[in-house]
């Protein structure tokens, strides 16, 4: 009975949690830009038939915001390999159950394709930072708390997350107060388990100096960009002074995302709120 009746109180939830219209990251035409739109052709993407959105050139955020004052917010950055954006399972999805949990969030429709074969992070990177810039600024008109604002991504996003958060190539830039990376990818040099991290202008790895913002990892034991670059960037991260949480499920391979394929999928938005508790970011 009472798993039930919670069950009929948190679907509810998840069925009114609407976002708000989308909103431009840039005020005016994005920065090292280098594509044109063909044609006819959307600018702000083409949303396929698996929930996929490509051929992003001028990148927007929905706001989802939580239902009460001062909460913490995630900007949801959607996986796709740098060309494309997961962004229903990835994106929509996760900004449902965050918000069921009290908790507000961005879903960023970054700049896709790749712009760049060997640093295809470079444009979003710089639409991330600037929609970071923003959220913090207009943090109250969501229900937000400027101080707690994180970052989350899957895969790509994952990646884009861990460079928002802790790449040293712009020490002057805006960060968030902490990262969420789940299955990210591009960590290693080399995604495999006995690869090494990204280190340089171009890695994953901050510099010596300020303590990195608390970070969480979700990850799948089977995933073919190993679990070994999501924990070791959490010892690097906690040899430099900062903390890491990291969880790894056996099974579920990679892209599960919020859904029901497997365990990790079911269970890690659970767990990535009992952190947030822990650690003062949302209020229990």
């Amino acid at each position: 009975m009472k798993t039930t009746l919670l069950a009929c109180l948190f679907l509810p939830a998840l069925l009114l949690a609407e976002p708000l219209s989308p909103l431009p990251v840039w005020k005016d035409a994005p920065p090292a830009e280098t594509l044109a739109p063909k044609p006819g052709q959307d600018p702000k993407g083409i949303l396929n038939k698996n929930g996929h959105r490509t051929d992003v050139l001028i990148p927007e955020f929905l706001v989802w915001p939580a239902a009460k004052p001062n909460a913490p917010l995630i900007i949801v950055c959607p996986g796709g390999g740098y060309g494309i954006l997961a962004e229903e399972h990835e994106g929509a999805e996760v900004a449902r159950r965050l918000n069921a949990q009290g908790v507000g969030a961005v879903v960023l429709r970054y700049r896709v394709p790749r712009r760049s074969n060997d640093q295809p992070w470079v444009v979003p990177v710089l639409d991330a930072r600037e929609t970071l810039r923003l959220v913090r600024e207009r943090a109250a008109e969501w229900n937000a708390d400027p101080k707690k604002i994180g970052i989350l991504g899957f895969s790509a996003g994952g990646n884009l997350a861990a460079r928002v958060a802790y790449s040293p190539a712009a020490a002057e830039a805006p960060r968030p107060d902490f990262a969420v990376m789940v299955y990210p990818a591009y960590l290693f040099e080399k995604d495999k388990p006995d690869s090494v991290l990204r280190e340089g202008p171009d890695g994953v790895v901050p510099p010596k100096g300020p303590k990195p913002v608390p970070a969480f990892f979700a990850h799948s034991a089977d995933d073919p960009y190993p679990a070994e670059g999501s924990m070791a960037l959490a010892a690097k991260l906690k040899s430099l002074g900062g903390s890491a949480e990291v969880h790894v499920w056996s099974k579920g391979g990679h892209g599960w995302g919020a859904s029901d394929r497997c365990l990790a999928a079911k269970e890690w938005t659970n767990v990535l709120v009992a952190w947030m508790k822990d650690r003062g970011l949302l209020t229990p």
